[in-house]
C-alpha cells in the first residue's frame, strides 16, 4: 500500500496537556482542629456509600445501558498502558508505555502504544469490519476480518469496547442481581454485565464459551462526564485474557484525558491506513 500521499503524520496528531494538579496548602492550625476535621472526614466517608437501586427487569437494564451508549460522539483519548503476557515458553514479560486511543464508533477505533521511542511502535485498529494489528519490536504485522462469531478473542477485537455498544437485539437477556446475563441465541455465548444502575453503565464484563469459567474479563471504571458532551467514559479500563495454553494476559488503561474530536477525512485515512510490512508478515485467514 502507497502510504505516499498521506500528508497528515500520525505523530503529528497532539494533545493538550493535563492542568497541573492543584493543591491547598493549609497555615498552621491547633491539634483539637485537626482532629475535629480528621473527625469528620472518617464519619463521612464511613457513612456516605453509595447505593445503587437493583435493576428489576431486563427492558430496565436494556434501556439503562443504551441510554449512555447512543449518546457516544467521537472522542480521543491519552493514557497509559500496562500489559503483562506469557509466551508460549511460559515465560513471562511486562511493559509500560503512554497510550493514545481515537474512537469513531464500536466498529472503527484504534489504539496507539509509544513503544521503543516510536509513538506508533504499537498499533491497533478496528474499520469496516477489518482490523491490523502492528508490533515494531517484534516485526509483527497482523490483520483479518472481525469474526464475532470465532472463538479465537483476537479475532474479534471489538470486543475492547463493548462496554459503549448498545445491549445486541438478538441476545435472550436475564437479569439478576443488577447483572444482565445476554445470551447469543445463535452461538449460545454468553456474557455477564455487571450493571453501575447509579450511572447507567457497565463496570464489568465476563464472558463465557461452554466453561464455567470466563475467557476474557472487562472492568471499566471511574466513569465521568466527558468535557462539552452528554456521555460519561471510564478513565480506567482492565482486561483479563485466560489463555489455556499461556494462562493469563492481563492489560490495564489509565486515561488521564478524554475530548471530544472532529475527525477529518485526512485523519481517518492516516490513523487507520495499516502500516507497510516487508519483514515476519502474518497475514489471518
Amino acid at each position: 500500500m502507497d502510504n505516499s500521499n498521506l500528508k497528515f503524520k500520525i505523530e503529528n496528531l497532539k494533545f493538550e496537556k493535563s492542568p497541573a494538579t492543584r493543591f491547598i496548602n493549609f497555615g498552621a492550625s491547633s491539634l483539637l482542629g485537626i482532629n475535629f476535621l480528621f473527625f469528620i472526614f472518617v464519619g463521612g466517608c464511613a457513612v456516605q456509600k453509595r447505593v445503587c437501586p437493583p435493576v428489576k427487569s431486563a427492558i430496565e437494564a436494556k434501556n439503562l445501558l443504551n441510554e449512555n451508549a447512543v449518546k457516544i460522539k467521537p472522542f480521543r483519548a491519552t493514557g497509559d498502558c500496562t500489559i503483562s503476557y506469557v509466551n508460549g515458553k511460559d515465560e513471562k514479560f511486562g511493559q509500560s508505555f503512554p497510550v493514545r486511543m481515537w474512537y469513531i464508533d464500536n466498529q472503527k477505533f484504534c489504539f496507539y502504544g509509544d513503544v521503543g521511542f516510536d509513538p506508533k511502535g504499537l498499533s491497533f485498529a478496528v474499520s469496516d469490519g477489518l482490523y491490523w494489528v502492528y508490533v515494531k519490536p517484534m516485526r509483527v504485522f497482523v490483520k483479518g476480518a472481525v469474526n464475532t462469531a470465532g472463538k479465537d478473542y483476537f479475532s474479534n477485537p471489538t470486543l475492547l469496547v463493548d462496554f459503549l455498544r448498545p445491549v445486541e437485539s438478538d441476545c435472550k437477556i436475564s437479569v439478576s442481581k443488577n447483572v444482565m446475563m445476554c445470551k447469543d441465541r445463535q452461538s449460545g455465548k454468553q456474557k455477564n454485565v455487571f450493571i453501575d444502575s447509579c450511572g447507567g453503565v457497565a463496570e464489568k464484563i465476563e464472558y463465557f464459551e461452554r466453561d464455567a469459567k470466563p475467557f476474557l474479563v472487562v472492568e471499566a471504571e471511574k466513569y465521568e462526564k466527558v468535557k462539552d458532551a452528554n456521555f460519561i467514559f471510564p478513565n480506567k479500563l482492565f482486561y483479563e485474557y485466560h489463555d489455556n495454553k499461556n494462562g493469563r494476559n492481563q492489560m490495564e488503561i489509565k486515561f488521564d484525558s478524554v475530548k471530544l474530536w472532529e475527525p477529518s477525512p485526512q485523519q481517518v485515512k492516516a490513523l487507520f491506513t495499516p502500516p507497510e510490512m516487508t519483514e515476519n508478515k502474518k497475514e489471518t485467514k
